[in-house]
C-alpha cells in the first residue's frame, strides 16, 4: 500500500505539524501576553542563539545549489553552462542572505562601529562566511549522489523557491501587520495597553527593532530544515531511517529556535507558529507543483511504515 508524501514524509506528519502550530496559534490568541511575559528572561546563550541559530538554516541553500548543479550536468555537457550559473546564484543568495541576517552581529562581534571602524572588521566577516558556504558545499558535493537527475533538480529548486518565496512574503507580511514586539511593550509604563493581537494589523512602516513582530522571520528561515527528509533521498549512502532523523531533528530545532524567540522577548507564541505554519504549507505546495510536473519522480509512492 502507498501513500502520498510531503517533503519526503507520510503526508500525516505534515498535517500533524500543522494540527499542532495551528493549537498553538488559538492558544496564543487568548494568552499571548501572558506567556511572555512567563517565558521573558533575556539571557547570554539566548543572545547568541537567536543572532546565529539560523546559520543552519542558510547552509540549505548552497546544499540545494549543488542538488540542481549535478542533476543538470547530468543532462549532458550542453547543460553545463546552466548547471554553473544555479550553482553560483545559489552561493550568492546564502551570502548575501546571511549578511542581511547574521552578518550584522558577526561584524558587530568582530568589533565593526558604523562610521568609525576600518574595513578591516566587514572583510573578515565576508571572509568567514564564505569560508563556511565553501566548506558546506564541498561536503555536499561528496556526500550528494548524481545517479536521479530529476529528483535533484526538484528537491534544489523546491528548497531555492520556496525559500526565498517565504522570506518575501515574510516581510510583506511584517509590514501589513506591523505588530509591536514584546520587548518593546515592556519599556513602557503600560505594556498591555499597546499591545496588539495578531489580526489586529495596522500596516505602516516603522522601526523593525521594535515592531514588525508578526509573523517570525527566524521561524520563516528555521523552517527549511522540514527539507531535510528530501536530501536524504539523494544521498550516496541512504538509509530508510535517515528521514526520519532528519525530520525530527528538524522539529527539535524549530521548538528550540521557537522557544528561543519568546524567551529573549522577540515574538509572541502567534508569531512563531504563524512563521512555521505559512512557511511549512508554502514548501509543501511547492513540493506539490514541481514534483508534479516531473512525471519520472514518484510523489505518492512514500511506503507504509
Amino acid at each position: 500500500m502507498s501513500k502520498k508524501s510531503i517533503l519526503g514524509m507520510p503526508s500525516k506528519y505534515f498535517y500533524t505539524v500543522c494540527a499542532f502550530l495551528a493549537i498553538g496559534i488559538i492558544i496564543g490568541s487568548f494568552c499571548d501576553f501572558n506567556i511572555s511575559k512567563t517565558l521573558s528572561s533575556q539571557t547570554a546563550v539566548g543572545d547568541f542563539f537567536q543572532h546565529y541559530g539560523n546559520i543552519v538554516s542558510h547552509f540549505m541553500y548552497p546544499i540545494a545549489g549543488v542538488c540542481i548543479f549535478k542533476g543538470i550536468r547530468r543532462k549532458g555537457k550542453r547543460f553545463h553552462l546552466l548547471s554553473n550559473g544555479v550553482l553560483v546564484f545559489s552561493l550568492f543568495w546564502t551570502f548575501y542572505s546571511f549578511l542581511d541576517t547574521g552578518g550584522k552581529y558577526l561584524r558587530k562581534d568582530y568589533g565593526y562601529v558604523a562610521g568609525e571602524s576600518s574595513a578591516f572588521p566587514l572583510a573578515l566577516t565576508c571572509l568567514t562566511w564564505l569560508a563556511l558556504i565553501a566548506l558546506v558545499t564541498f561536503i555536499a558535493y561528496k556526500i550528494i549522489d548524481d545517479k536521479e537527475a530529476d529528483r535533484l533538480i526538484a528537491i534544489g529548486s523546491v528548497i531555492l523557491i520556496a525559500g526565498m518565496f517565504s522570506e518575501y512574503i515574510n516581510e510583506w507580511l511584517k509590514v501589513v501587520g506591523c505588530r509591536p514586539r514584546y520587548r518593546y511593550l515592556v519599556t513602557l509604563d503600560d505594556p498591555i495597553s499597546e499591545f496588539k493581537n495578531w489580526w489586529e494589523m495596522t500596516p505602516y512602516l516603522k522601526d523593525e527593532s521594535s515592531f514588525r513582530s508578526w509573523p517570525s522571520g527566524h521561524m520563516t528561515k528555521a523552517t527549511i530544515m522540514f527539507a531535510l527528509p528530501m536530501l536524504t533521498t539523494v544521498l550516496k549512502n541512504k538509509k530508510e531511517w535517515w528521514k526520519y532523523v532528519g525530520f525530527g531533528f528538524a522539529v527539535i530545532w524549530i521548538l528550540l529556535l521557537g522557544y528561543n524567540r519568546i524567551h529573549m522577548n522577540a515574538h509572541f507564541l502567534t508569531d512563531v507558529c504563524f512563521g512555521v505554519l505559512i512557511t511549512y504549507s508554502i514548501y509543501a505546495l511547492t513540493y506539490r507543483f514541481v514534483f508534479s510536473a516531473l512525471s519520472p519522480v514518484p510523489v505518492d509512492t512514500e511506503s507504509a511504515e
